[in-house]
């Protein structure tokens, strides 16, 4: 069975070696061959196109290359390999013919033979020599293998699968080893053959430990072999030695307990007797080990932590012991007093060790701040510590101090042979002559003349003192003649060394210390080349250095380094966990840190800072505290990373209190002191910033840029105030500069590209971007979505954003293909915006209106006394980051995706029944879709219903031609009563002479006898006819009913529609518009518009009507037209001004036209990140050329006025709330207009003709509607929302009122929107 189960994961590992193919091969085997920066950027450059099989832009940096070194054997290896990939069999072939040429035995030939000898096998053959491997038919697989090799010699692109099918084989597995060693041993670069090896050495108990530690090497880079290393881990039966490999990778993976789990199970407990036993027989080894697992179990055992006390003070590191023996003495019981005695001793020697160890680097300062308050201790012990003090002091040039301090300590051997030293290097030879007289004869003969040391010391320190003066090349040249006194003395290689660092000489110092690491390297040459590397940041490199220390060799500052090594490891996964924005692998990491926290300032104060980071800011202010309270411990420089962690939590003023420490204040140089005062400048002036207080901030900056005006970080902080104060140019000036002195995360660069965004200068912004290094960090591919969407690549954009979803979320290397069975998995389908994070805290939004990266979007609640931060967390960056790839991928796939979308709308207007008044109800389906990659087409149908009522009493008069029928039916009915009077209606001008007349004629002609006659009849219908009596034809119920069909194209700057009014209605007309709005500015955008619409004030102007009297229609009003606007819009503030000119057209309507002018001002001055309140003032002219506002045959029905002027003050409020968005909004104002007399039939000349005779006559009221003025208070009002019901489906509505001109309006709205999916 066992064999069988090695088999299977023999078969696992040929797949995907099999999947690596030839190019993997190549590519590890034979690796570029040249440590010019440039040409190796070149040969990473082709590596990475070809392996996204883009091999014509491989080859162009292969030919860049080859433009410079026309013979370089890599490339014209890769130029054949990717031409005979790509089927170009001349290409490859000439290209293999210049490589033999040049290089006629070059390893290379014979992989290009291989590759092509890869070529030719069958796939099939190829494929049945898998498949057997993969159903455990071993021998027939390597039969298969032999017959494609034609022999045993696997080709080198099999060669690495074909040993571990061999492996399957019990029998076989060390003919496997055998080869894989020899591949290994002849291409060590090859990864793949490295993995295989690994893999097939871990099959064995016997050989397993070596597979693990090769695999080991390969886990940080390569997921196959750290999977590989975790199932040997979980193979091997563990000892306590192994304990460093569980642990490295469960510091790997802070979230798998599952291997420590198994390691820790199966190491068993030990008793406290055998670990006392062990310690007094020597064995420390296994002494720490037993009591280590007693503490397991019991971390309080005062017996067991005394045991590690003792350990800890026989290897010299008596900080430890002072620990453990302070926390034995703790527990209490019969020793405790003798335990806390321990600890003090063990504590004064641990000050006395750092003391040294400081004064061994150099740093005298540091030195003897740790031994001056030990030299005042009593005894023995006081005394050495003074003798100490006094060699600091002649290390450090302060000859006449360290005379003092020697003279001191009386009559003391060690204090007078000092004495004698100090005294000669003063040139007071008469005394120091003295001196050695009092000294033993033996000590006399040993007291040589001054060695080249005494001298160097003192070179050192002149030259630390002239870097503190900010003159680095004094300290260099002091430095130089020091080497060439005593050229072995790698301190004073190692103080040039961080000279040049801090310059930016990496190579030259490293070059420096290149020996030191030599092997054969002394212990102090290791410790030296250890710290350096420490002090670069290379960890691994320093824990190498120091492991090749014999232990016995090891002092404590060694010890501690090496501490220090594996922390700072640790620290780096976190880090890295945290570059990859997984905020809670870090967090894990930390606070397990936090847990045993480093004594080292620099390395508490990192550990805060990233906690810090990952939101644990009361932790990370704990740690800082703690670290401080124990003393001073180095210089500013130390713990500037603490004194950043204060800054960030609020606590300035503690962290400038820290810094007035005299022992601060000595150890550290004016220009250390002067940059952490800096940042403390740079967080007050960021904290303004962020509450809009530029003024302030800008103050704050110019007084530390006037004393430091080079300081990067400084002009870092203006320029992103420059850019928050809407100030584009110049920050982009800054940072344009700052570009050729970068940090190492690129913050110039990419405030460059947010500048040039801002601006609209997207190829420039393309530009900056290609010039982004390390890793593609969620805040990295964000960015470069901005940069694809504002190109208009929205597909582009989108798959970036999906990647950066994917790694908010914990894929590893996920990008936008990603996919299950078709389907994109960073797509969640069951998310909606409740289930994301939500901003907690307001947001300063930047000009793009967007958080960048040094902004603060989200808010930690901390308890206590800690104030909340002022300055963004990693935490509350990726909540930010996070909400912005929603929000940009809501917009995005809002603006690509198919969607369809129902509505209900109710719209009326109050008024005269029949006239003014009006119902209007619309359901509108639209489809909508993106055929180009920025234009949207939606195609709508609607069905519309309206309404307005019947006119009834006077009403009707003002409908059609209902004032003429009033009248002709009054003067019919006068006339045939005149007939029957004999009075000849044509001789009396007007109606009311005729009524004289008929009453004259009454009078004269009728009694009582004839009242009755018909003439006497007559006479009385002329005298009682009031024509205001009689009533006009009825206009009848205005409905109509019909079907609106449009169709618009929208793009990012334009929009093209047309479309009809209702359809089925006896007048119907063709609508529609085009609007292009280009961008001027960042912020300004200039919108024309030429459109023909339905004005919709009433039935008459919509869909127009039938006269019930004349049978005529009339009405269906367009405006026809256009406007230009000029808006601004800052994010803070913005205007806008509108002019417009329209024609209104209708069916026997009177042609009217209008001009008009709008303009208003607003601000924001409510603005966070999920709700804003905008208010300002507006203004608006209306003027019509003729009032055209009322019903009758000719007459418009639209509100036409003549010089309307309407003052408002609007109020915006929106809101989003999970999944809702909310709007509310009103206006108050005051407007006035007025509204010219109008004739009723405005069009028809005749009618208008007839009508005014008739009213002359006194058969009619009125042929003129009046003239009037009105002004008033006017005001709206209106509430809108959305809800997301989930990612696809949205629901919503609103409703609202308006008073403004001559009608009330009120308004609901309802709607559902469904997205189909993408195009």
């Amino acid at each position: 069975m066992k064999k069988h189960k090695l088999s299977l994961a023999v078969i696992r590992a040929i797949y995907l070696v099999g999947i690596a193919g030839v190019a993997s091969f190549s590519a590890t085997t034979f690796a570029a061959d040249t440590t010019n920066p440039a040409m190796k950027a070149l040969f990473d450059q082709a590596a990475y196109w070809h392996e996204r099989a883009h091999d014509d832009l491989a080859k162009d940096a292969l030919q860049k290359v080859l433009l410079v070194e026309p013979n370089n054997a890599q490339a014209l290896y890769l130029m054949s390999l990717y031409s005979m990939q790509g089927g170009d069999k001349t290409a490859a072939n000439q290209w293999r013919q210049k490589l033999s040429s040049v290089s006629p035995d070059d390893p290379r030939l014979a992989s290009l033979n291989s590759a092509k000898a890869m070529q030719s096998i069958p796939p099939a053959q190829l494929a049945a020599a898998r498949q057997m491997a993969a159903q455990g038919n071993v021998s027939g697989a390597l039969s298969a293998y032999r017959t494609i090799f034609n022999g045993n010699q696997p080709l080198d692109s099999l060669a690495t699968e074909y040993y571990l099918t061999m492996a399957g084989d019990k029998s076989l597995q060390p003919q496997a080893i055998q080869g894989l060693q020899q591949r290994v041993a002849a291409r060590p670069d090859d990864t793949q053959a490295r993995l295989g090896l690994g893999k097939v050495l871990t099959y064995q108990e016997s050989t397993r430990r070596d597979g693990i530690k090769l695999l080991s090497t390969m886990a940080g880079s390569s997921s196959e072999a750290d999977r590989s290393l975790r199932q040997a881990l979980l193979w091997m039966a563990p000892q306590e030695d192994d304990r460093d490999l569980y642990q490295a990778y469960q510091a790997r993976h802070p979230n798998d307990t599952g291997v420590m789990a198994y390691f820790q199970k199966n190491i068993g407990g030990a008793a406290k007797g055998q670990g006392f036993s062990a310690l007094n027989s020597g064995d420390v080894t296994s002494a720490k080990a037993k009591f280590e697992s007693v503490l397991a179990d019991n971390p309080n055992d005062a017996d067991a932590l005394a045991g590690l006390g003792y350990i800890a003070q026989r290897s010299g590191n008596f900080e430890e012991a002072s620990q453990y023996l302070s926390k034995a003495a703790a527990q209490g019981g019969a020793n405790s007093a003798q335990l806390s005695n321990q600890a003090q001793d063990s504590a004064f020697y641990a000050q006395l060790a750092k003391a040294k160890e400081a004064a061994a680097s150099g740093s005298y300062d540091a030195a003897l701040a740790a031994v001056t308050p030990l030299a005042s201790v009593g005894g023995e012990k006081g005394q050495s510590a003074s003798l100490l003090r006094a060699d600091i002091l002649r290390r450090k040039g302060d000859l006449a101090g360290a005379e003092q301090q020697y003279s001191a300590l009386g009559d003391n051997a060690d204090a007078r042979a000092g004495l004698f030293y100090v005294l000669r290097q003063q040139n007071k030879t008469a005394e120091a002559n003295q001196v050695l007289k009092t000294l033993p004869a033996s000590l006399q003969t040993k007291m040589n003349p001054p060695t080249v040391a005494d001298v160097i010391e003192p070179m050192r320190h002149q030259a630390a003192q002239a870097v503190a003066s900010n003159d680095p090349q004094r300290a260099l040249n002091i430095l130089q003649q020091a080497q060439e006194r005593q050229p072995s003395n790698v301190w004073v290689k190692l103080d040039m060394a961080r000279i040049l660092q801090s310059q930016g000489q990496t190579a030259q110092a490293q070059s420096i210390m290149a020996p030191s690491s030599r092997p054969g390297a002394s212990s102090a040459d290791l410790y030296a080349a250890a710290l350096f590397a420490s002090e670069t940041k290379n960890w691994a490199t320093a824990n190498a250095l120091l492991s090749r220390i014999p232990r016995n060799s090891q002092n404590q500052g060694m010890r501690e380094l090496a501490q220090r090594a594996n922390f700072n490891a640790q620290m780096a996964d976190a880090e890295n966990y945290l570059q990859q924005g997984n905020s809670a692998a870090a967090g894990n990491t930390l606070r397990a840190l936090a847990q045993n926290p480093p004594s080292a300032p620099a390395d508490v104060g990192l550990l805060a800072k990233n906690l810090a980071a990952t939101g644990q800011l009361p932790l990370a202010v704990q740690l800082v505290r703690q670290n401080m309270r124990q003393g001073v411990n180095g210089n500013a420089g130390d713990y500037a990373d603490q004194i950043t962690v204060l800054n960030s939590a609020g606590l300035g003023m503690e962290a400038q209190a820290f810094l007035q420490n005299p022992q601060i204040q000595s150890g550290t140089s004016a220009t250390a002191l002067a940059n952490l005062r800096n940042g403390f400048v740079i967080t007050q002036a960021d904290q303004l910033r962020e509450q809009g207080q530029y003024a302030a901030a800008y103050d704050k900056l110019v007084v530390a840029l006037q004393s430091d005006p080079q300081n990067r970080d400084l002009m870092l902080a203006m320029a992103r105030l420059y850019q928050s104060g809407k100030l584009n140019k110049q920050a982009g000036q800054v940072y344009n500069y700052l570009m050729s002195n970068d940090t190492p995360t690129q913050d110039a660069r990419v405030g460059a590209i947010n500048v040039a965004l801002g601006e609209g200068d997207n190829k420039r912004a393309q530009e900056l971007l290609t010039g982004l290094r390390g890793e593609r960090t969620p805040d990295r591919l964000l960015l470069e979505a901005r940069v694809a969407e504002a190109q208009g690549d929205h597909q582009q954009a989108l798959a970036l954003l999906r990647s950066a979803k994917g790694k908010m979320i914990g894929l590893e290397g996920a990008d936008g293909s990603a996919q299950v069975a078709g389907l994109q998995i960073n797509d969640n389908p069951f998310i909606n915006r409740s289930t994301r994070t939500s901003p907690g805290r307001p947001a300063t939004q930047s000009s793009y209106g967007t958080v960048l990266p040094w902004q603060q979007s989200d808010q930690v609640t901390v308890p206590g006394n800690i104030p909340t931060p002022a300055v963004p967390t990693a935490m509350a960056q990726r909540t930010a980051t996070e909400k912005q790839i929603d929000d940009m991928l809501d917009d995005l796939q809002g603006k690509t995706a198919t969607w369809a979308q129902g509505d209900m709308s109710i719209r009326g207007r109050d008024g005269e029944s029949g006239l003014s008044q009006l119902t209007e109800a619309k359901a509108p389906m639209t489809f909508a879709f993106v055929p180009f990659d920025t234009s949207r087409l939606s195609i709508g149908v609607t069905p519309v219903s309206l309404s307005a009522g019947s006119p009834s009493g006077t009403g009707n008069a003002r409908y059609g031609q209902g004032a003429l029928a009033q009248a002709q039916s009054a003067q019919k009915d006068v006339a045939t009563a005149a007939a029957a009077a004999g009075l000849d209606i044509a001789s009396y001008s007007t109606f009311a002479k005729l009524q004289s007349a008929a009453s004259t004629g009454y009078t004269a002609n009728c009694s009582s006898t004839n009242a009755t006659s018909t003439q006497c009849a007559a006479y009385n219908t002329i005298t009682g006819t009031d024509p205001t009596t009689y009533a006009a034809p009825s206009g009848g119920n205005q409905s109509a009913t019909g079907v609106e069909v449009n169709a618009a194209l929208t793009g990012d700057s334009y929009k093209a529609d047309v479309g009809s009014t209702p359809l089925g209605q006896d007048l119907n007309s063709l609508v529609g518009g085009v609007q292009w709005a280009p961008k001027l500015t960042d912020f300004t955008t200039l919108r024309l518009t030429v459109e023909r619409r339905a004005v919709t004030d009433s039935i008459l102007s919509y869909v127009g009507t039938k006269d019930t009297y004349s049978g005529k229609t009339w009405g269906q009003v367009t405006k026809n037209g256009g406007s230009v606007n000029l808006s601004y819009d800052d994010g803070d503030a913005g205007f806008y001004a509108e002019g417009g000119y329209y024609s209104y057209l209708g069916n026997n309507v009177k042609s009217n036209q209008s001009v008009s002018a709008n303009a208003g001002l607003y601000i924001r001055p409510y603005r966070y990140d999920d709700r804003e309140l905008k208010t300002g003032i507006n203004v608006g002219y209306m003027n019509f050329d003729k009032n055209l506002s009322y019903y009758s045959y000719g007459q418009g029905g639209y509100f036409s006025p003549q010089n309307y002027v309407s003052v408002s003050f609007p109020v915006e409020y929106t809101q989003k709330y999970d999944d809702w968005d909310l709007k509310l909004s009103g206006s108050v104002g005051y407007q006035s207009y007025s509204q010219d007399k109008s004739a009723y039939f405005p069009n028809n000349a005749d009618l208008q003709k007839q009508l005014e005779e008739l009213v002359n006559a006194g058969y009619g009221t009125e042929a003129y509607y009046a003239g009037k003025t009105q002004n008033g208070i006017g005001w709206s009002a209106g509430v809108g929302g959305n809800y997301h019901l989930n990612k696809n489906m949205q629901i919503g509505g609103q409703v609202g009122y308006d008073t403004f001109g001559d009608y009330n309006e009120s308004t609901a709205q309802v709607y559902f929107r469904y997205l189909m999916g993408q195009n």
